[in-house]
This record gives C-alpha cells, sequence and structure tokens, in this order.
C-alpha cells in the first residue's frame, strides 16, 4: 500500500518548499529528441507522508528536457512519473528508488535518453515500453548552465555560478 501511494495519488498534497538555509535543489535532464512527444511534467514525491498519502508536484519542466525543482527541504525524494505529450510514462513505484537530498545540495538526478521500445503506447507507458537509460551527456556541468538562468531563488543562480567557476 505504501508503495502504490508513495507513486502517485489524487490525495497527494503539493512538495513542501524551504526558505530555510539548508534547503536544497534537484534538478536532472530527459533527452527526448528522439521521441515522439514532448516532455510535460516530471513528477517528484517527498517521503513524508501526509495523511495517507505522499505530497507530489510537478517539477519545473522544460520541452528541451531541463526539470527541477528548488528550495526543498533536505530528505528523501522519489520520481515516480513523468507526463510527455500528455501521457503518463512510469517510472518506478518501488522504495528502493527513494534519494536522499542532503542539506543545502545542488543533487543532480542525472541525464536520461528517451527511446520507443514498443510502438502499441497507450495513455499510460510502463517501462517495458520505453526506455529511458542513464547517458553521460549532457553531463552535470552542461545541464548546470541550462539551469543558470531558469531558477528563480538568488542564492541557486550563485551557488550555480560558484560550482561552474570550480
Amino acid at each position: 500500500v505504501a508503495t502504490a501511494v508513495l507513486s502517485g495519488s489524487a490525495l497527494n498534497s503539493e512538495v513542501r518548499h524551504s526558505d530555510e538555509a539548508d534547503a536544497a535543489l534537484i534538478f536532472g535532464f530527459f533527452d527526448m529528441k528522439d521521441a515522439p512527444y514532448e516532455l510535460g511534467c516530471v513528477r517528484i514525491t517527498q517521503a513524508e507522508k501526509k495523511g495517507i498519502a505522499y505530497p507530489q508536484s510537478c517539477m519545473n519542466t522544460f520541452a528541451d528536457g531541463l526539470f527541477f525543482i528548488e528550495n526543498v527541504p533536505p530528505m528523501k525524494y522519489h520520481v515516480p512519473f513523468f507526463y510527455a505529450g500528455g501521457k503518463l510514462h512510469t517510472i518506478s513505484s518501488d522504495e528502493k528508488d527513494l534519494f536522499n537530498v542532503r542539506a543545502r545540495s545542488m543533487y543532480f538526478y542525472g541525464s536520461f535518453k528517451y527511446k520507443v521500445v514498443n510502438k502499441d503506447l497507450l495513455d499510460v507507458f510502463k517501462p517495458d515500453q520505453y526506455g529511458l537509460r542513464p547517458v553521460t551527456t549532457p553531463g552535470e556541468k552542461a545541464v548546470l548552465k541550462m539551469l543558470a538562468d531558469r531558477v528563480k531563488d538568488p542564492r541557486w543562480k550563485q551557488r550555480i555560478k560558484a560550482k561552474l567557476a570550480q
């Protein structure tokens, strides 16, 4: 039951944000160049149960593949699914796919390449119907460059600039 609730439900509240100094930034990239669809919404879930559900929101998601969420509290998170072309693409509902985001961190979820595996796609795509495999390009530095102009909070602009200068 927890796994199903963690992966998403209409009962979910929005992801909690934080203005505290220990807030984090989570970002990643889905290369959709070979996809028949444009990326619409990458969902993120906080492992912080509220009632019977876990808070979940769309990250800031761009058609070029970039997605991010800023000013979230340090804790465990999960990316259960995303939308592309208005169609739901499940990734995982398994608790083993939770990842820990440390205080004040810029957590790079990774870069992934989308590929259609099964041409008979319906409205909900399961991982065996499409491929989303890790790739090395664009790397973290290139994704940070994309992110630099799109974050809103000046502290993230500053931290990204400092990291790129290293």
